[in-house]
């Protein structure tokens, strides 16, 4: 173990387990050597056996904690920092273990408090002052965060994690010199972590030092060969340089690396034209095309590129497709030919491709909905829930408006329990039962046909509601093996899906250790990455659902959530109209519908789904409508 040698050492903990099975401590090593090799579910079962043989052993309810919260099991994680915390309620690392699980699921002000008592404990504990410090760097409260990691230096003056946040904190406050210099104590104690390089590179480039960003970028790549980020990075230099033939080449490791990636093949199309190596330029302009259909700059510079090579007939084709398109998402412009010539270029894919998220200001002291201050957010998935009753008469009142279909209303007609089945956009606001209620509602769910699938899909539900993810994906899975057509599954099943790939790409872009070792490697080679989010598995389960399902309007409308979060924005607008044929009273999409024109510039259009949708009890799309269409 001290050695790190975790396959040997499993082997031998083995022995005495067999050799002594009453013996709690080496199931709790074994599970530590598993959980240093990722088997975190293996971890959980040493772990488990562990407290079964020494209920009080305080390591193990934390060591347990800590695995589950790698599989994200949220909900178990923190039962077991709970009852870690009734038997020794003195443990700062305790605390900060529970602080760290809530900032996984973005409850920062959760976590300051844990923080805040493990250093009332305990107030030279480095590691709880760097967590508070990003925790309160999430809630904007830079100058609170930079006074935390400040004391998290000062008491761990050889932690390499503290340095390097300070000074991608410092980074972001624009306190450049201070940055570069917590980044070159870092290398001083770890010269091996591509990640230091990386921010390192990112401030060199904001005090317009290429030379220095090119020298780090190139120490990434000779410690991360598959750092696919980085080898973009550098090549746009190079190519910004004049120096196409060295860009050229590392366009050629983001494409091998990244084949999906558009912008390596648009930019290595536009070294290629530099360069008058017009075939190749066409053949990466074309990849771009087929990987986005309605990228206009692909369209326009491959136009461009024909004519080069005289193909007059290829090149006015592409015009026209070009302009179609301009046409289409600017319907009023007078001058489309001075819109081709902006968009013949990456800066504008780079603009139509941000969201904005702004907020809404006014006089809230009316209370009107259009002076709220609200975020220009879409409505999230819509999946299958349930409420609890308090009495026989009412549901819990929820900010969500639940909707319902025949098969529903009759299941909740049979079911004389208290609990009440409907599709809602996310979780009911205020709603959640705690455990034990929703255990016994779901007991008390009684149908006058038995039916093993809804029994399975309910504990689902409940595990998904916890944020037991990954348990709650093996009951979904259970449900759709019992029942492989259950749309309600699908559905679930694919914003879970979702959810947890959304976690783990926030986990790799500003990742917050939870180790037990002291190894870091593995989290900073993630983290220098930057990897793409892949959101395929869920894709896949609202295709299966549209197509066993074509009248289930609530499928169309989170595949079109999805289409939205990968930007596909022209089929999104499809897949919501075909969800509103299908439910004309679903405000959501005609919200959602509405920001998505919004964000093609299609204004008129979207203030009148705005407009519905606050017919139809939208609230949130009066503050849109007094913000873009009052002009």
């Amino acid at each position: 173990m001290s050695e790190e040698r975790f396959v040997e050492a499993i082997h031998h903990f083995n022995t005495a387990i067999r050799t002594r099975p009453d013996n709690f401590e080496a199931y709790f090593l074994r599970g530590v050597a598993k959980f240093n090799l990722s088997d975190y579910g293996g971890a959980v079962d040493d772990f488990t056996a562990t407290i079964d043989r020494h209920p009080l052993y305080t390591r193990a309810y934390h060591y347990r904690g800590i695995a589950h919260d790698r599989l994200q099991n949220f909900y178990n994680a923190q039962a077991d920092f709970n009852r870690a915390l009734e038997i020794d309620p003195f443990n700062p690392d305790l605390h900060v273990a529970s602080g760290a699980t809530k900032m996984r699921l973005n409850n920062y002000e959760g976590a300051i408090k844990d923080y805040d008592m493990a250093l009332l404990i305990n107030p030279h504990l480095s590691n709880a002052f760097l967590n508070r410090g990003i925790a309160k760097r999430f809630l904007n409260l830079h100058e609170e965060a930079l006074a935390d990691m400040n004391e998290a230096v000062y008491n761990d003056h050889f932690e390499v994690d503290a340095w390097l946040r300070r000074g991608m904190l410092q980074a972001e406050m624009e306190q450049y010199e201070e940055a570069l210099s917590d980044f070159e104590q870092a290398e001083l104690l770890d010269d091996k972590n591509p990640f230091i390089f990386f921010q390192r590179a990112i401030v060199h480039l904001k005090t317009g030092d290429t030379t220095a960003a090119l020298a780090d970028y190139e120490r990434v790549n000779m410690i991360d060969t598959r750092n696919a980020l980085t080898y973009y990075n550098r090549a746009i230099l190079y190519a910004a340089k004049g120096d196409y033939e060295a860009a050229k080449v590392l366009f050629d490791e983001v494409v091998r690396i990244n084949p999906q990636n558009i912008y390596g093949h648009f930019n290595r199309g536009i070294v290629h034209f530099e360069m008058k190596q017009w075939e190749e330029a066409i053949f990466d302009f074309s990849s771009a095309i087929e990987l986005l259909p309605d990228f206009v700059g692909a369209w326009i510079n491959r136009s461009i590129t024909r004519k080069a090579l005289k193909d007059e007939k290829g090149a006015q084709a592409d015009y026209q497709k070009a302009m179609q398109i301009i046409a289409a998402m600017n319907p009023e412009t007078g001058n489309p030919d001075s819109l081709y010539q902006q968009y013949a270029d990456s800066s504008w894919f780079s603009k139509i491709i941000e969201l904005e998220s702004d907020f809404v200001s006014g006089n809230r002291q009316q209370m009107r909905p259009q002076f709220q201050q609200i975020d220009i957010v879409p409505f999230g998935h819509f999946m299958l829930e349930y409420l609890v009753k308090p009495d026989n008469k009412t549901l819990i009142e929820s900010n969500n408006y639940m909707y319902s279909n025949v098969e529903l209303a009759s299941i909740n007609t049979e079911n004389i329990g208290l609990l009440r089945l409907g599709l809602l956009t996310g979780w009911p606001n205020n709603t959640y039962p705690l455990p034990y209620q929703a255990d016994e509602a779901i007991k008390d769910f009684e149908l006058a046909m038995t039916s093993p699938a809804l029994d399975v899909l309910l504990e689902a539900i409940r595990q998904h509601r916890l944020q037991n993810y990954n348990q709650a994906l093996s009951d979904y899975n259970r449900v759709l093996h019992i029942d492989p057509k259950s749309v309600y599954a699908l559905l679930n099943r694919g914003s879970l899906k979702f959810e947890m790939e959304a976690l783990r790409h926030a986990d790799e872009q500003y990742a917050t250790a939870i180790i037990i070792s002291r190894s870091k490697d593995q989290l900073y080679q993630r983290a220098a990455g930057s990897s793409q989010a892949d959101y395929s598995a869920a894709m896949a389960d609202y295709d299966l659902a549209v197509n066993l399902h074509p009248d289930f309007a609530f499928a169309w409308f989170n595949r079109a959530n999805l289409m939205l979060h990968l930007r596909e924005f022209h089929r999104a607008i499809d897949d919501y109209s075909e969800a509103i044929r299908l439910e004309t009273n679903m405000g959501e999409a005609y919200y959602n519908r509405a920001l998505t024109l919004l964000y093609l510039g299609e204004i008129k259009l979207a203030c009148f789904d705005l407009s519905k949708a606050g017919e139809l009890g939208i609230a949130e799309a009066y503050a849109v409508i007094r913000r873009y269409c009052g002009k």
